[in-house]
């Protein structure tokens, strides 16, 4: 079954991140999987629009392969995995700032297509968090990681509203969980899209940092 089950992409014998046996059917070997804990302290910096986000960990070692091994290698069933695995941080922070509405930032089209996936969908679901899809995508620009902190900025304007939760948005406190921070421009630009429609608050989760 296992062999079967590497043909799919599903699973493989080493280790993504050290490539030592990987155990049962996972992508992983004990060893990282032990790593995978939250990180701190974590330097948090202000975000316009945000008024709270956390953090699980650095964007290095074994969590960095993992988002890369989601995305770059198409792996819906490890983001599954992975959302299992930081469930617990991320409820616990969903309990404090008790949100109204979770939701994520959606991929442009062409990402999409070649994907197949929303790696944050996939995360939420194996956190068995409730979501919904307020944002949508216009234009096709290349993956983030490609852009320099200019071309981020006017990239995170193809972010906007989905026209049927514009008044369903006042008064509301929203939760936006995302992968990577690493200017803030996009969580910046979700956040103010919602104030500015009459949101209440506007909180973000943040898998991983780049520090």
């Amino acid at each position: 079954m296992r062999n079967f089950l590497r043909l799919l992409g599903i699973s493989q014998a080493e280790c993504i991140h050290c490539h030592n046996p990987a155990i049962e059917d996972l992508f992983l070997c004990k060893e990282c999987i032990q790593d995978i804990k939250p990180f701190h302290p974590i330097e948090y910096t202000h975000i316009p629009y945000v008024f709270s986000y956390r953090v699980f960990g650095k964007y290095e070692g074994v969590l960095k392969s993992i988002v890369q091994q989601i995305k770059f290698s198409k792996n819906p069933f490890l983001a599954r995995w992975l959302g299992g695995s930081i469930k617990d941080h991320l409820w616990e922070f969903i309990e404090q700032t008790n949100p109204d509405i979770i939701t994520f930032p959606e991929l442009n089209l062409r990402r999409f297509w070649t994907r197949g996936f929303n790696q944050i969908e996939e995360i939420l679901k194996g956190a068995e968090v409730p979501y919904q899809r307020v944002f949508k995508r216009v234009g096709f620009d290349p993956p983030m990681a490609r852009l320099d902190k200019k071309k981020r900025i006017k990239a995170s304007q193809t972010h906007t509203l989905r026209k049927e939760w514009i008044e369903v948005l006042e008064g509301k406190k929203v939760l936006i969980v995302d992968d990577v921070l690493t200017t803030g421009g996009t969580i910046s630009r979700l956040c103010e899209l919602l104030l500015s429609v009459g949101a209440e608050q506007t909180n973000a989760y943040f898998l991983t940092k780049e520090l």
